[in-house]
């Protein structure tokens, strides 16, 4: 299909995240179950993606949709992708930090982006070449651009292989928590993405590409004039093996530190996370 109008489906997009913020802040975390050696899921994750894909499979089936929980289904090319609790050991903890996480996809790009942080009252949104908000307020990156002031984020443990993943994961830490002002971990990485945008974290490296958990921050923090990318410095896209985004000016200091990653799985040679789609949207 032709590339949808995203300012056109932004109002659908903030209307089901209306929904979805209702549904998390009246209903606490339960039914708490281990999805792997890193994850957690809840009830609550599962009604919101239920919930929010029924929403836009009513609006128009020509679009498909992508949810962490439920997988694709519908149109692989055009497609709706959702995190609904991105975040989910914090949220069941009582952690504020804690997002719903919105995009939408053509042809591998994320083209527009919604990010609730239902416990801290915040939202922020994008849409390609359209700008980026938090609360309508237009928001743009830091121009921080000595690597020594920068306060970077660094996503949790947890990729498909978690025995390489920890061990990259250790190593950019050490790097990064001597050479930068200061290190953390969110445990959300669509919240890191929309800091970025909003210029409250100067980078945000992820050596993981789930796309529910970074198509909307990727777009916010584009149209915020981040550099969006992959470990090696190209074009962040639904096929990039890392999502990375930095202050312009720390673009080249953080690859150089991501060299790390050469010769690792996570070095970008091909897709690593290319979903399986059923033809059909699930009634």
């Amino acid at each position: 299909m032709p590339r949808p109008d995203p300012d056109a489906l932004l109002p659908v997009a903030h209307d089901v995240i209306d929904k979805a913020v209702d549904y998390v802040l009246r209903n606490p975390a339960t039914a708490v179950r281990q999805k792997d050696a890193h994850e957690i899921v809840t009830d609550a994750d599962v009604a919101i993606e239920c919930l929010v894909r029924a929403a836009l499979l009513q609006v128009d089936t020509t679009i498909g949709f992508l949810g962490e929980e439920t997988g694709a289904v519908g149109n692989p090319n055009t497609y709706w992708v959702l995190d609904p609790i991105d975040g989910t050991t914090n949220f069941s903890h009582g952690l504020p930090l804690s997002s719903i996480s919105l995009g939408l996809v053509h042809d591998g790009y994320p083209i527009l982006g919604v990010i609730a942080v239902p416990f801290l009252g915040r939202r922020y949104w994008a849409t390609r070449a359209g700008g980026a908000y938090r609360d309508g307020a237009r928001i743009q990156v830091s121009k921080t651009a000595d690597l020594s002031k920068a306060l970077v984020a660094l996503t949790d443990y947890g990729g498909p292989q978690p025995g390489i993943d920890d061990l990259l994961c250790r190593e950019l830490d050490r790097e990064l928590t001597t050479r930068a002002q200061g290190l953390r971990r969110l445990g959300s990485t669509a919240i890191e993405l929309a800091f970025v945008a909003e210029g409250s974290l100067d980078a945000s490296i992820s050596i993981w590409n789930g796309t529910w958990d970074t198509a909307a921050g990727a777009v916010i923090a584009h149209e915020a004039g981040a550099v969006v990318m992959d470990a090696d410095g190209s074009p962040h896209s639904t096929q990039s093996r890392c999502a990375v985004a930095v202050a312009p000016a720390l673009r080249d200091p953080i690859l150089s530190i991501l060299e790390i990653a050469r010769g690792t799985r996570y070095w970008p040679a091909e897709a690593a996370n290319t979903p399986v789609w059923n033809s059909a949207p699930r009634s």
